[in-house]
């Protein structure tokens, strides 16, 4: 009793105190067992899957991983920032963990995961991007409801996307990836809930594929969906990469 009187009077006790519990929760968020192995397979495709209490990362690339841990959704890369080889070399990374856990909890094992294997440290911050907003035309949506609790589906050809059972939100993102070519992100601010279905036409390069002249993605969203995007400075939480080994330690 007077030793921890004692280091409790100097604040060496809470100072023990926080490194033992933060060792005890990285201990609790690890997987029970863990793989970790380079894909030299050479192919373009990679997938995420969780089926029970396993999960499957195949010839994903370290910014993938990382952009899943931190739950960063498809199409908001910006949200991420780190060196430019993270693109490069892929993994396969296999996992088991109880079957009841959370996703959230699987993403913090994955976290921790990633700290053991590659060393990665990040930390995040708020930064000023030049963005959009999507927001609701003057004339008002034209949306098609789609059917809730369905899966959603988003498909793409060289001048249109079929969505089905998508939130704005979820589309916004989308608009904020490669297939739209606008290199800001989207953020939606129309205010609509549910899901809805819709194809939208339009010319990524001013040109259809038989060479007439087709409307801008600008005009596409609000003459086909009622929709338009807004130029605006927007504030994100962007997870930044410290450090990260090319490489993982052996498993």
């Amino acid at each position: 009793m007077l030793l921890i009187r004692t280091l409790a009077s100097t604040g060496l006790f809470m100072a023990i105190w926080s490194v033992m519990n933060a060792q005890s929760t990285t201990k609790s968020a690890a997987f029970d067992v863990a793989s970790v192995r380079p894909n030299t397979t050479g192919v373009n495709s990679s997938s995420i899957n969780r089926s029970g209490g396993r999960i499957t990362l195949e010839n994903t690339s370290l910014r993938e991983c990382i952009a899943f841990a931190y739950g960063i959704a498809d199409g908001r890369d910006y949200e991420l920032s780190g060196p430019d080889w993270l693109d490069g070399k892929k993994f396969d990374i296999a996992a088991i963990f109880p079957p009841e856990t959370s996703r959230d909890r699987v993403r913090e094992m994955l976290r921790a995961l990633l700290a053991e294997r590659f060393g990665l440290k990040t930390h995040t911050e708020n930064k000023k991007l030049q963005s959009y907003a999507l927001v609701i035309a003057k004339r008002g949506p034209k949306l098609q409801a789609g059917v809730a609790g369905s899966d959603g589906a988003f498909t793409y050809a060289e001048d249109h996307v079929t969505v089905r059972a998508f939130s704005l939100q979820g589309f916004a993102d989308r608009l904020s990836g490669p297939v739209f070519k606008l290199d800001r992100p989207v953020v939606d601010m129309t205010g609509i809930k549910g899901v809805y279905d819709f194809t939208l036409n339009w010319a990524p390069d001013g040109a259809l594929a038989d060479g007439h002249s087709g409307a801008s993605i600008f005009t596409a969203l609000k003459e086909q969906l009622g929709l338009k995007l807004e130029a605006r400075k927007i504030v994100f939480k962007i997870v930044v990469v410290d450090h990260v080994d090319k490489d993982p330690s052996i498993n």
